[in-house]
Parts: C-alpha cells; sequence; structure tokens
C-alpha cells in the first residue's frame, strides 16, 4: 500500500517535473512566438444575436405538463387556425410549453438556418419524442427574425431496470433540454454590412494596451502611418483606402493575415477541480513567508545563495517542526515549485500557496482560477 501511494505521488511531481521543464524548453519559442492578428482578434460586426421565443412541443408520451400553461397556448394556437375548443378538451400531458434560444450568426441572410435550444419551462418530465410546432424567434428590439420549428433531440435517457416490484429509473443527462441542428431559419437579417462607413475595428480577445499598440504597429508596417489609430486598449480603428473602398473585405482579410511577435503572459492558470497548474516562465515573487502543511516557504530578499535551494535549503529542526525551504526574493515561480517538489508538496498544496502568494501581493502575473 506505501508503494502504491509513493509511485502515485512520484507520477504526479514527475508530471509537474516534466511540464516545467516543457516551459522552460519552449521559453524562447514563446518569448518570440509570431501570430497573426486574426489569431488574437476579430473584427467588429463579427458577432452573434440572441433571439428567444415561447412555443410548444407536442406529441409527447405523457410526459408534458401538468399545468394550464401548455392548455392555454395549445387553445390560442387552435384558435389562430380557425377551431374553436374549450380547454377540457385538450389533454396537456402530451405537450409541453417551451423557451426556444438560439444565436443569429454573423451576417447571416434571409434563408439560412441555425441551431436552437429548447428547454421546459413547465412540470414536464421529459421532451423526448417530441416536435416543436412553428415558434417565432425575437431579438432584442423586438423584431422577428427567425421561425423555429422541428424533430427535438435529447441527449439523455430513461430507462426502467429490476424485476417485478423492484424498479429502478435510470436518468442520464437532462430530459428536459433538447436541441434542433438547423432548426431555426432566418427571415430577417441584421444591418451588419461590414465597414459602410468607410472603417472597421480590431477588437483584441486580451484587452492589454502594449499589444493593442502592437497591431498598430504592424499595420503602419505595412501600410503606412494614419491608417490605424488606437481607440482604447484592446480595440484599433483602420480606415479602408479609397482604391479598396468597394471591397473592404479583402482589405481586411490582409489585414489578420499580418504578423506580429507577442510577448509570454505573466500567468498562473489554476483548475482546482482537476488539480491542473499552468505558469508562465516570467511570473516572479516577492519576499514572502508562508507556512502550509507543514512547510514553510521563505522567499528572502536577502538571500544570498541565489535562486532555489531545494533540498539544500530545507533544514528540518525536528520531525514536529515544519520544513523549510528558502528562496531567493523576486525569483521566478518554477524555482519556488522545484524547491516545493523537493519536499514533497502535492498538487494541492500548490494551489493553495499560489493563492495565497497571490492574496499577500507577492506574485507579480495574473491569477485565474478555473
Amino acid at each position: 500500500m506505501e508503494a502504491n501511494k509513493s509511485f502515485s505521488f512520484n507520477k504526479i511531481a514527475f508530471t509537474f517535473i516534466m511540464a516545467f521543464i516543457m516551459l522552460n524548453v519552449t521559453h524562447s519559442v514563446f518569448a518570440q512566438a509570431k501570430v497573426r492578428i486574426k489569431d488574437i482578434s476579430r473584427m467588429s460586426g463579427d458577432r452573434e444575436y440572441q433571439v428567444i421565443g415561447y412555443g410548444l412541443v407536442t406529441g409527447l408520451n405523457a410526459t408534458g405538463d401538468k399545468g394550464e400553461m401548455s392548455v392555454e397556448m395549445m387553445k390560442g394556437m387552435l384558435q389562430n387556425m380557425g377551431m374553436e375548443v374549450n380547454s377540457s378538451q385538450i389533454v396537456s400531458k402530451n405537450s409541453a410549453a417551451v423557451v426556444v434560444t438560439g444565436m443569429l450568426p454573423p451576417y447571416a441572410r434571409p434563408g439560412e438556418s441555425f441551431d436552437i435550444t429548447i428547454s421546459s419551462i413547465g412540470d414536464a418530465k421529459s421532451l423526448m419524442g417530441g416536435v416543436l410546432l412553428p415558434t417565432l424567434l425575437k431579438g432584442g428590439d423586438g423584431q422577428v427574425y427567425a421561425v423555429a420549428q422541428g424533430n427535438v433531440s435529447i441527449g439523455g435517457f430513461e430507462a426502467t431496470t429490476g424485476g417485478a416490484g423492484n424498479n429502478r429509473n435510470t436518468q442520464r443527462n437532462h430530459l428536459t433540454v433538447g436541441y434542433i441542428s438547423g432548426g431555426a431559419i432566418m427571415e430577417r437579417s441584421v444591418e451588419d454590412r461590414f465597414a459602410r462607413s468607410g472603417k472597421f475595428s480590431i477588437l483584441l480577445q486580451e484587452k492589454d494596451a502594449i499589444l493593442t499598440r502592437k497591431v498598430k504597429e504592424a499595420v503602419d508596417r505595412r501600410y503606412g502611418n494614419g491608417w490605424a489609430v488606437i481607440t482604447n486598449p484592446g480595440q484599433v480603428e483602420v480606415t479602408v483606402p479609397r482604391s479598396m473602398a468597394d471591397d473592404p473585405v479583402s482589405f481586411a482579410a490582409n489585414i489578420e493575415n499580418l504578423t506580429l511577435t507577442i510577448d509570454e503572459p505573466n500567468r498562473v492558470v489554476i483548475n482546482e477541480r482537476t488539480g491542473t497548474v499552468i505558469v508562465g516562465n516570467n511570473v516572479r515573487i516577492s519576499k514572502v513567508v508562508i507556512s502550509h502543511n507543514g512547510i514553510r516557504i521563505a522567499v528572502d530578499a536577502n538571500n544570498e545563495d541565489g535562486g532555489a535551494r531545494g533540498m539544500g535549503g530545507r533544514r528540518r529542526r525536528d520531525e514536529k517542526q515544519a520544513s523549510m525551504v528558502d528562496v531567493q526574493g523576486e525569483t521566478t515561480v518554477d524555482d519556488l515549485v522545484n524547491a516545493l517538489n523537493a519536499v514533497g508538496a502535492t498538487p494541492k498544496d500548490l494551489i493553495a500557496i499560489f493563492e495565497a502568494i497571490n492574496a499577500a501581493g507577492a506574485l507579480h502575473g495574473d491569477l485565474k482560477i478555473m
């Protein structure tokens, strides 16, 4: 049993060591990495639009709503078709009231289809086998942009197992949320003509002032000064030349294909659910002392040895006291991790330590917790 635990820890430690070796080996590659503007940004207008509607799913196998909502919706639909019925004549358990949502694709035009999601808003048990009746989908301005309908696809299932008197229901995923691929057809387009004012904007994924300046400089090198203007960090406005006024899309494609050099981000990414820690090689740590689970970490600005001392820096006063790791001040995170691995820190320890260092203001980088 002890051997298995040792093997498991060594495997985890080996994974972390290999990860930081890869970071160090590829450090020069990341520092000099060239990317296209297209890879780190999108053009203004290149966006989706949300639409929503309220509809009715029918054809259910007695798994629909028991309330009055779907009954009233069915009654209203039949009245619009010229049929007069009483609420008592409608069997609601075979129908369900639903919300239909979708995203209009960028630059889509009438007649194009897109995917929709259907979710129950009543007390239906399942939408399996149902059919969505024609449903109007509206945008935020109240205008109808699409019509949805079709057979509802359910990613889950419900099965009954066991013998007589000992039945058990097994359910996977949600039975009250469905999906229709290409289930909506656009009836109205969005006013999104590209560069209709003779200008368009480059919207960066990272709102970084230095990166924004580099994008502008890349455009300046290719077309000269004056065509690109920084409006705010993360946005560069580009003017379309008169010679390409009739074809601004081709000009934008040329802009997107321009390359620039980006800096390696100073970032620590932590996924607490999986125990994953990703650290950029340039993240540095200031003077700090932390005690955690029997390990005492001291990043000392006055350390004359330099770097991380690892096992050599560990001082065990006695078996009941904490291990001691001395790391030179203003050192990199990989130095700290190497020292922590040497004294038996687990991935869970590393996550807690990084969070504490960041809270103390000693982590010089961006900490992201997933």
